[in-house]
């Protein structure tokens, strides 16, 4: 191999060198920018779950409180009912 063809295969493996180079900090930068966006992914998973765990709860509440109601609704219906000797008007 002459000094020139020798010269040639060298410039070429710093230019290869140099792709590699440039294509692995892009590929470092993304996989920055991809944890990233992860990390956010996961608060708002977080933020979701415990959303979604206190509508749960208020949902539940809402049901016993509706329950409580239709006991006293039914009670004033008694109480009305009773009052007319069991009559509904009419």
């Amino acid at each position: 191999m002459t000094n020139e063809e020798i010269q040639r295969v060298m410039e070429f493996i710093i230019k290869q060198q140099e792709s590699v180079s440039d294509r692995m900090e892009q590929m470092l930068e993304l996989h920055a920018q991809s944890e990233k966006r992860i990390s956010r992914l996961e608060t708002a998973a977080v933020h979701l779950y415990n959303a979604t765990a206190e509508l749960s709860k208020k949902m539940t509440e809402l049901a016993e409180a509706q329950a409580h109601t239709d006991q006293r609704v039914n009670a004033l219906i008694d109480i009305i009912e009773q009052g007319r000797n069991g009559k509904s008007q009419n």
